[in-house]
């Protein structure tokens, strides 16, 4: 397919762009049965790596037409209703967790988990109000999408400390707190990840985990020294766990603005990947009630042995609750060109001595 367009390219762009388009066109509407060796044989309809050498359809992906072309192969388009999420209450008596899953832009996706701490005000107030904030600095020319997720934490931090100070005079909101992980998807292609806190992003390339945040934790040493230089405490409580001033799991968050003057910043970490989707077949976002209790392996084990991200984001939450996680459990599943590439066969599977078992809610 890529080999065609590059010969195609000498003959003048307007007849070269309606070639091309003919070219995909007739890739997606092919309709023969054709196996798929990387897939332990499996045989599928309609197009897949084997016709196209990109993506297939295990679930249906349009094809993002503009940008294959610009790209010169194949582009599934990624859209919000491709998504699969769940949340699970857990055995706590509410629950914390937000999710968010919405098209900004014709050409830009955002889905994020928040997991609130200190009652859900925080929670609320960042699920409901990042995406204007995201906005603010792209229709202020900002391209960037790393800049423009750290513009964005820093401003609804801001925000929320505003809200606090105008809505409740005895601060009893000013402990409450959350994590955040969001991305953004640009023309189904370019990734941008951002996150405080410990709620997870973690990515499916060539069947394998590829971590793309880093839990923000007292004990990681520069954490750690920035706590202790701002006059903060880091205390180990009877479980091994380090807490900034005794009460608080990890060193960077949205809100915990009592804890703001001992070093617990707002400031995200941010990457920006290009998606393979010839070989991405996810990225899931997951809070910690699913991460206390399930290796990164486990997740993407689970999550291969679905059909559809639906199925699999209640599959990881319901794990979890089978793992005893004592938490909330929340889990956003995104599928790329890849997905079911890579898929488990048989409903349970064993990872480290545990059985993923279905339940029978999915």
């Amino acid at each position: 397919m890529t080999n065609l367009i590059f010969r195609l390219n000498p003959i003048g762009a307007r007849k070269w762009h309606k070639n091309v388009l003919k070219v995909l066109q007739q890739s997606v509407r092919l309709k023969q049965v054709v196996s798929d060796p990387e897939n332990r044989g499996d045989r599928q309809q309609h197009v897949n790596f084997d016709t196209l050498g990109t993506w297939d359809n295990r679930i249906d992906l349009p094809l993002l037409l503009q940008q294959s072309i610009k790209v010169g192969k194949p582009i599934p388009r990624i859209s919000g209703e491709h998504a699969g999420c769940a949340t699970l209450l857990g055995r706590r008596t509410y629950n914390e967790d937000r999710y968010r899953v919405k098209e900004l832009m014709p050409d830009l996706l955002y889905f994020a988990v928040f997991d609130g701490h200190g009652g859900s005000a925080c929670a609320d107030f960042c699920a409901q109000h990042m995406e204007e904030h995201i906005l603010y600095w792209l229709k202020r020319g900002q391209t960037d999408l790393g800049t423009v997720l750290q513009s964005a934490f820093l401003d609804i931090n801001n925000a929320f400390a505003r809200y606090v100070a105008f809505n409740w005079r005895d601060g009893d909101e000013s402990s409450s707190g959350t994590t955040a992980t969001v991305c953004l998807l640009r023309n189904s292609t370019e990734m941008a990840v951002a996150h405080v806190g410990d709620s997870r992003a973690i990515l499916c390339r060539s069947g394998e985990v590829r971590r793309l945040t880093t839990d923000h934790q007292a004990g990681q040493k520069l954490e750690g020294e920035r706590i202790k230089m701002s006059g903060g405490r880091v205390i180990t409580d009877s479980h091994g766990r380090s807490l900034v001033n005794g009460r608080l799991a990890m060193t960077r968050s949205l809100g915990d603005l009592d804890l703001k003057p001992f070093g617990v910043i707002p400031l995200p970490d941010t990457r920006v990947i290009e998606v393979k989707h010839g070989k991405d077949a996810f990225v899931i976002l997951t809070t910690d009630g699913v991460n206390c209790v399930m290796s990164d392996q486990e997740i993407l084990d689970a999550i291969n042995s679905c059909s559809t991200p639906s199925e699999a984001a209640g599959f990881v939450a319901d794990q979890a609750m089978h793992f005893a996680s004592q938490d909330n459990a929340t889990a956003v599943v995104m599928p790329f060109g890849a997905w079911g590439k890579y898929r488990n066969s048989g409903g349970c599977l064993s990872s480290l001595g545990r059985n993923l078992q279905f339940s029978r809610r999915f």
